[in-house]
């Protein structure tokens, strides 16, 4: 049975480093946000526009269904969207039950300053252009609060010290 993993959390708190460290570990796939966009509106066709995130995580879900429902993958790790609104969240539990796909949320938080430096230091080599520290207070004052069961990561010292907590988060929640 497939597990999907939906990676919350702002711009800059690890969410892309943890999906990969953790795809390594427990085997699976990423489906990336903002390598989709990158792929299905390249160079002046990106727009970051709410319309264009949601055809992409729509592309996603669509890629999530197939690989569940043939068992390629024993966990998609759901990357790039922040899911700081609850309907984005709903969406794919909604979803995620239709196809009798368990699901499992990590909410990952950083300190301010560590982003702040995280998203200067990586802002050249990361696909998503507008991905700055002015989208990370735009997105934090208008964060919707996650209610549904997850797993809290701080991810101030790095992911790495996290890897173990979500590790038996995850395999504890394999049914």
């Amino acid at each position: 049975m497939t597990t999907w993993v939906l990676l919350a959390g702002l711009p800059g708190t690890g969410k892309s480093t943890l999906a990969r460290k953790l795809q390594e570990k427990l085997g699976g796939v990423v489906l990336d946000k903002d390598r989709v966009r990158e792929a299905l509106f390249p160079g002046t066709m990106t727009d970051y526009s709410r319309e264009q995130d949601d055809l992409c995580m729509q592309a996603i879900l669509e890629a999530a269904i197939y690989l569940s429902q043939r068992n390629r993958a024993p966990y998609i790790f759901l990357d790039g969207r922040t899911f700081s609104r609850r309907q984005q969240v709903e969406d794919v539990l909604r979803i995620a039950q239709q196809f009798g796909v368990a699901w499992r949320i990590v909410l990952l938080q950083c300190a301010e300053g560590v982003v702040m430096e995280r998203l200067g230091k990586s802002a050249a080599e990361h696909p998503a252009g507008n991905r700055n520290f002015a989208l990370y207070q735009q997105l934090k004052t208008s964060f919707e609060a996650i209610t549904y069961p997850r797993l809290d990561v701080d991810t101030t010292k790095g992911v790495d010290g996290a890897i173990e907590d979500v590790t038996r988060y995850l395999t504890g929640a394999r049914r």
